[in-house]
């Protein structure tokens, strides 16, 4: 079990970036019609992930982490592009993340939880993807790393 209290801190924290982050984009005004729309429906999603784990974890007997601070760079919410391409750099990280831990998750439950949230972070991969000319689905399989990895990806825009 402690295990998997601390896989799913390490998923609150990369959820507490992506909430702060689309929290940002969406009060920056970037966007309009169709795409305002789909980038606060990420917002909302990201924050009911953060919701959803906290209580979880709380439920576990754990103590969620404290939401850290963040830094992005100079731009990030005033060139579209560059938020854009930052989104679709998350959303590729948190699914990469997801799939890296689901082979470690003992519980059932939190097994579930773990994949439900992938496949919404997949779908928002992929939408990112068409907004911004890349590959919707770029592989017949998708894509994990290790805890490591997805933490030194993250720790730029991460507050210690």
């Amino acid at each position: 079990m402690a295990d998997d209290l601390k896989i799913l801190n390490y998923a609150l924290t990369l959820e507490y970036l992506e909430a702060d982050f689309y929290k940002r984009g969406v009060d920056a005004h970037l966007f309009a019609d169709r795409e305002h729309d789909v980038i606060k429906a990420i917002r909302d999603h990201e924050e009911d992930h953060v919701e959803t784990l906290r209580k979880t974890i709380v439920k576990l007997g754990g103590k969620p982490v404290k939401k850290p601070g963040f830094h992005y760079p100079a731009g990030t919410f005033t060139d579209k592009a560059m938020f854009l391409k930052t989104a679709a750099t998350f959303e590729d990280l948190g699914v990469a993340a997801y799939h890296g831990q689901v082979t470690q998750i003992q519980n059932g439950d939190v097994l579930a939880a773990a994949a439900a949230i992938a496949g919404v972070e997949s779908r928002h991969a992929a939408i990112l993807a068409d907004m911004t000319g890349g590959k919707p689905f770029p592989a017949p399989i998708e894509a994990h790393k290790t805890m490591d990895e997805v933490l030194a990806a993250a720790k730029p825009f991460i507050k210690s």
